[in-house]
């Protein structure tokens, strides 16, 4: 079987039937799509990567031996009490200015109006 059968039995146009295609469209229109394709391909090179929860999501807590129903957060890993889970965010301010930090594209806080 030839190459030209098979592409017209897999209905797959041949590169001139695209090309001229591609040349009905006015030039507007190629820029207008060339924009939108290099758009897409910056935002899913630069969008932010998922973070890493700090246990398994669908275990988050393991029961005690020898206790009924008794269960200690995965997190503490079987070790002393978690007071923080980062040494720069003890407390809420800190964990304020560190969520900026990490998202400094973003507002953490807004401020609204008293409404009367």
């Amino acid at each position: 079987m030839q190459t030209p059968d098979l592409l017209k039995q897999l209905r797959i146009p041949e590169l001139s039937e695209v090309r001229d295609y591609l040349r009905s469209f006015s030039t507007h229109t190629l820029v207008g799509m060339g924009a939108l394709t290099a758009a897409t391909a910056y935002w899913l090179a630069t969008r932010p990567k998922a973070l890493k929860p700090p246990c398994d999501l669908s275990m988050q807590s393991v029961e005690l031996p020898g206790g009924e129903l008794a269960r200690r957060g995965a997190v503490l890993n079987g070790g002393a009490l978690l007071s923080h889970y980062y040494e720069d965010a003890k407390t809420m301010y800190e964990c304020f200015q560190r969520g900026l930090r990490e998202s400094s594209t973003c507002p953490s806080l807004s401020v609204q109006p008293p409404s009367h």
